[in-house]
């Protein structure tokens, strides 16, 4: 465990980064610009800036802010690029031929090169070459290999003046909108260690539209720089990070240019009719399923059916309390080819009664430890973990963590023994998504299941037939060490309704500015 002088030390050398973006008279808002508001209440503050660590839910929306991508996804949910000139996808020659804006910078002023944005690709192929359309790219294993990879490109990447071509060896199906995801986020070369791939600059310039211009305790501050050619989003934009449970304190004081994102599941349904009752709300669709992770190399876990027990009865817990009118334990949701109804995926049926008893003793005879990230402890996950624990008689050690990154390095490390978390698939591409889902060394917490040879097996099988979906669909839930116990919603709310009129569904979740471009 790190003690508190650690966390906070942590803090501090992340925003001793953050803070030295852009610090020239560039980055200041128009003063006749209003500042708005982004309330976040899924997650707390960004744990790291470093664009290889945007999966994580809490850092994905910050790195939107400050770094450009090679592609975006428009509030129509159309490709589209601040960086690019043109870019096009020729599926004979199976090469992706970008073309770069000339004249790009970063917030610093210094210049934004093709060697930049090759390199954002080539940084993400030398860390997750098993990354879906990156494992693809031609030459990528062989240069994965060589010493000091990355002063180099792999075979299928190349940078002729403005023009980047990615070729790739094999069939690959929509290449293009994957460079949409934070993950390929563009920084300067220059601040890259090449043998390490590790971020060197104390003071990373932004790529993107805004820069960091101040931190309070629970508030980030985002300015747009000078560099930036969007006209639509906002000057200025403040991040609140505030916890589900003090939204209803908080609401009589925001005004129509504050906007809540939130996620259904952090919030009680008496928290979630207030809301509905003072704002305007609209939901997305439920497109995300929540899961109980259980580390299989824990305790009474290692049994298949001892996860299964749990799960049910965490799975049953969470139902009574939350008289959640969805009992959804399929990976996939109705509107994707794998989606199979809690009936069919029950056929397997519970764990058998002998089974049955020695988990529950097992259960009752171990001392479980559990953790959760001090600023979620009251959510409804840990609520329901804690009745599930009661319903079995476990005897349990809860351990607090400062952030879901230690929570999540803790749970893949074997030091408790139950994660919790969420994602959803594009139904344009769910193949894709489930191999990006499970690639090896993404995800930390899923790595236990991503190593599983029998799950890439069943991902290597799917195609455009529903059949395969369907079977990894089944091999995840009999598992039983990811286990979806509802599909859920994310959602927006604010005092002005025509902010929330055309909130983009876009490809992964709405830009933060995206949210006001249909400010007043």
């Amino acid at each position: 465990m790190f003690g508190f002088n650690r966390r906070v030390g942590v803090l501090q050398t992340i925003f001793a980064v953050v803070i030295g973006f852009g610090m020239s008279g560039s980055v200041q808002a128009k003063t006749d610009d209003a500042v708005f508001r982004y309330v976040i209440t899924e997650t707390g503050m960004a744990t790291s800036f470093d664009p290889l660590d945007a999966d994580s839910t809490n850092n994905l929306p910050v790195a939107r802010m400050l770094y450009a991508t090679p592609l975006e996804s428009s509030t129509t949910n159309q490709l589209e690029s601040q960086i690019l000139e043109s870019f096009n996808f020729d599926t004979k020659s199976r090469t992706i031929e970008w073309v770069v804006r000339k004249n790009l910078h970063f917030s610093d002023g210094t210049s934004l090169t093709p060697d930049d944005v090759a390199f954002a690709v080539a940084r993400m192929a030398f860390a997750r070459p098993k990354f879906p359309v990156i494992s693809a790219i031609e030459g990528l294993e062989a240069w994965t290999k060589k010493p000091n990879a990355l002063t180099s490109l792999p075979k299928g990447i190349s940078v002729n003046g403005s023009k980047i071509s990615i070729k790739f060896d094999q069939t690959v199906e929509h290449p293009l909108f994957r460079f949409c995801l934070e993950l390929f986020s563009i920084i300067p070369k220059r601040c890259v260690d090449l043998s390490t791939n590790k971020v060197t600059c104390s003071t990373i310039p932004s790529s993107g539209r805004y820069t960091v211009s101040k931190r309070e305790q629970s508030e980030l501050h985002f300015v747009k720089h000078g560099q930036t050619t969007d006209q639509k989003s906002p000057s200025a934009i403040v991040f609140k990070y505030v916890k589900p449970a003090d939204i209803g304190d908080q609401m009589t004081g925001f005004d129509q240019r504050t906007v809540i994102a939130g996620n259904e599941l952090s919030f009680t349904a008496a928290q979630l009719a207030a809301i509905e009752k003072q704002l305007n709300t609209k939901f997305m669709p439920a497109a995300r399923y929540a899961a109980i992770h259980i580390n299989q190399n824990t305790g009474p876990f290692k049994d298949k059916a001892c996860r299964k027990l749990f799960a049910n009865v965490f799975r049953s817990a969470f139902a009574d309390l939350f008289k959640t009118d969805s009992h959804e334990v399929s990976l996939f949701t109705k509107i994707l080819p794998g989606y199979l109804s809690s009936e069919e995926l029950r056929k397997s049926g519970p764990p058998s009664s002998e089974s049955e008893k020695k988990c529950r003793d097992d259960l009752a005879k171990h001392k479980i430890s559990w953790g959760f990230p001090e600023a979620e402890k009251d959510a409804k996950f840990f609520v329901a973990l804690k009745a599930a624990f009661d319903r079995l008689g476990m005897k349990t050690v809860g351990v607090s963590f400062a952030d879901r990154k230690e929570f999540a390095d803790a749970f893949a490390d074997g030091r408790v023994s139950f994660y919790y978390g969420g994602s959803g698939f594009w139904a344009h591409d769910p193949k894709g998504d489930v191999q990006m889902l499970f690639t090896p060394h993404l995800h930390k917490p899923l790595q236990h299941l991503s190593d599983d040879a029998r799950l890439q097996e069943l991902i290597r099988k799917l195609d455009t037939s529903p059949e395969p979906f369907r079977d990894l669909n089944q091999f995840i839930y009999a598992d039983a060490r990811l286990n979806i116990y509802t599909h859920v919603r994310r959602f927006f709310a604010s005092k002005d309704k025509l902010l929330l009129t055309e909130v983009p569904f876009a490809i992964t979740s709405p830009a933060p500015w995206q949210v006001f471009e249909n400010r007043k």
